[in-house]
């Protein structure tokens, strides 16, 4: 048996020089059958392999953690790779001659789950066509991402600023709210740290993402209070998330664990909060597809999910799955895309039973969510299915009680304690439940009251959930200069201010005669128009003071709208139609002088035209006197060539950023509800 022993360590270590043998480390005396790292020893999880040549085990690999085995120093590592994976082998040879069983070690690279086969074959990282990054890899991005990091002395002039926590915890909450309503949260100057020497990379790309987001949420009237930074605040904001997605959030071997995942949360909601909504959507979709590999919607929860055991603080798995359908949710609606996860697994009777108040109602809110998503892709105009979602939208409101719902104190969203954060998540989730209602109802706006007269019960709501949008949205930015997670409000506030000018186009009956419910929007149009026209306002002041390429767009929409709106009340009728055209060339419309026509160009979806009309004209489909002030038309062909002058404003394809197509399809989904076309 000995003989046997020394031929095959010959046979094997025959390539190993003495000078490379004589390099190693001292050897440790471990206990017999001893092959834990000592990453996994300290974590107590068992220490597996895929491979008997593997030099880093399974755990270690995932982790991207220097695999030390204990037969060395734990502050020690190996300076050669190849001793280290000479000395593992020779160990388990060991073993294989004393008749020791590897079982599964072989067959499937776990001890204990089945036994192996002589003739197995091992595939190694080559032929996976994998690169898992050596320690030595991990060392040189953990340098970059650390020398993106700021001076102290730029850090302490950055944290002066009054920014609200709000910015750094919306969008990535992954536990439950109850802590952070009672205060038991970091400051700014506490979280915008950098984590312990020898931290791993990722932990270090999320403060640096959470400083990131720090500075894009500095509203522009503090700006002159950064004067004395080494660069200008934009520049440090654009270089630190910029490396930090570029070495980290991009590769998918750094991400795989829940601080990871959040990483690319972060990331995903700092894009949101630029406007950049297309790339938000696709980096909450890696988010997603990397937490399903993990398991979060299975609800599978293991130690091995964490790179550092203080993450166990601030994430939940099971939240930190919500989080993620709920954002792909509101991401999708807005741009008009499918879902990624159809499932309410989250929204369960014995998950809700465990829910504060709000946490019930943002549930109950996001499989409406889901639900309207599902009825726009198989019929938007579906009845049954419209009133089952509007249900669930009354009953996921009586989750709060009344006095939720009233306006309060909104200049406390600033304040960093737990009454400015609760505040902020009431403002917000008043938001989106409004929005909700406004995306189911907004199909139904077009379609003529004498079709069905159940339309104008949508056309109401849909009226009034887009008024409580306008109103919230004006005492918000008349008390507060808003920091940047109020971006995607603005989307919103698109949204209801169009759907709020049609509703009052479409109340106007051709006929004096012709009563029906709607028309008793007519009372509420003065109101209305006010809260408009002091949109309009904010938006125009927030075009030319912050250079808001998205308010100018919403600006030249809206302006020409309201003016479109006030000849309709004076007794014009207008129809509107869609029109493809045959190249990407046009761009946002205005009205021409008389406002007789309004052209909205947008890409990849064809121009949208709202035009003046006789109003003996017959163009209605219903072809009856009870016909709307406002008619669809179908899609007809339209000429490039015969587009008006005015269309000045390029809109390019789908590829590029927020400056060339401000409205990220946001336009195009909502004017794709309102005409029926996908």
């Amino acid at each position: 048996m000995e003989d046997r022993r020394k031929r095959s360590s010959g046979d094997l270590f025959e390539t190993c020089s003495a000078a490379e043998t004589a390099n190693a480390p001292k050897k440790r005396k471990v206990r017999k059958g001893t092959l834990s790292c000592w990453e996994c020893k300290r974590r107590k999880i068992r220490c597996t392999f895929a491979a008997l040549t593997d030099a880093i085990c399974d755990g270690c690999r995932s982790r991207q953690t220097r695999c030390i085995s204990q037969e060395f120093h734990d502050e020690v590592a190996l300076p050669n790779k190849k001793v280290d994976r000479l000395s593992r082998v020779e160990s388990l040879v060991e073993q294989l001659v004393n008749g020791k069983e590897r079982s599964g070690m072989l067959a499937s690279g776990q001890p204990g789950q089945g036994n192996t086969s002589a003739n197995t074959s091992y595939p190694n990282d080559t032929q996976a066509g994998l690169h898992q990054p050596t320690g030595t890899d991990l060392n040189d991005v953990d340098r970059a991402l650390i020398e993106a990091w700021p001076t102290q002395h730029d850090l302490d002039i950055i944290l002066s600023v009054p920014v609200g926590v709000s910015v750094l915890l919306h969008g990535v909450i992954c536990k439950s709210y109850s802590d952070y309503f009672s205060g038991a949260f970091p400051s700014p100057r506490q979280v915008l740290q950098l984590p312990s020497k020898n931290s791993h990379p990722v932990l270090v790309a999320r403060r640096l993402l959470l400083l990131a987001s720090f500075l894009q949420g500095i509203p522009p009237c503090f700006a002159g209070q950064l004067n004395g930074l080494s660069s200008d605040y934009k520049t440090i904001m654009s270089r630190v998330f910029d490396i930090a997605t570029r070495l980290v959030t991009s590769n998918d071997e750094l991400v795989s664990s829940l601080e990871g995942i959040e990483c690319i949360m972060i990331e995903s909601m700092y894009l949101n909060n630029a406007g950049n909504l297309r790339r938000a959507w696709l980096a909450n979709r890696r988010a997603m597809g990397m937490a399903q590999m993990t398991g979060l919607h299975g609800n599978t929860k293991s130690s091995s999910m964490f790179l550092d055991d203080e993450t166990r603080e601030r994430i939940d798995p099971d939240y930190m799955w919500f989080r993620i359908v709920c954002t792909d949710r509101y991401l999708s609606l807005m741009l008009g895309l499918p879902q990624g996860s159809p499932e309410d697994m989250f929204a369960s009777l014995h998950v809700l039973d465990y829910c504060m108040p709000v946490e019930r109602m943002e549930r109950l809110d996001s499989i409406a969510g889901g639900l309207i998503l599902q009825r726009n892709t198989a019929e938007r105009t579906d009845l049954a299915a419209t009133h089952k979602i509007d249900k669930l939208l009354q009953e996921a409101a009586e989750s709060m009680p009344p006095h939720w719902w009233v306006g309060s104190n909104l200049a406390l969203v600033a304040q960093n304690n737990g009454k400015g954060f609760e505040e902020s998540v009431r403002l917000m989730m008043q938001f989106a439940h409004y929005h909700l209602l406004v995306r189911l109802h907004l199909p139904y706006m077009l379609l003529p009251s004498s079709t069905n007269p159940s339309y104008d019960y949508s056309k109401l709501t849909a009226a009034d959930a887009s008024r409580a949008i306008i109103t919230q949205y004006i005492a918000f930015y008349d008390i507060i200069s808003a920091p940047a997670y109020c971006r995607g409000v603005d989307f919103i506030a698109f949204v209801a201010s169009t759907t709020l000018c049609l509703a009052h186009i479409e109340a106007r009956p051709e006929f004096e005669n012709n009563v029906t419910v709607f028309r008793s929007l007519q009372h509420q149009r003065l109101r209305d128009r006010g809260l408009l026209e002091r949109l309009l306002e904010i938006m125009k002041r927030m075009a030319v003071e912050n250079s808001d390429v998205v308010a100018r767009k919403i600006s030249s929409i809206l302006q020409p709208l309201l003016d479109i709106e006030d000849n309709s009340f004076k007794g014009s009728c207008y129809q509107i139609c869609t029109a493809e055209a045959e190249q990407e060339s046009h761009c946002l419309g205005k009205t021409s002088e008389d406002s007789h026509e309004l052209r909205i160009q947008i890409p990849h979806f064809g121009t949208i035209i709202i035009e003046r009309r006789p109003q003996n004209d017959t163009v209605s489909q219903t072809g009856n006197a009870n016909s709307s002030f406002l008619q669809t038309v179908p899609s007809q062909g339209v000429d490039p060539e015969q587009a008006p002058s005015w269309l000045l404003d390029s809109i390019p394809g789908l590829e590029l950023d927020i400056e060339d197509w401000a409205l990220e399809g946001v336009d195009m989904a909502l004017f794709s509800n309102l005409t029926g076309q996908n």
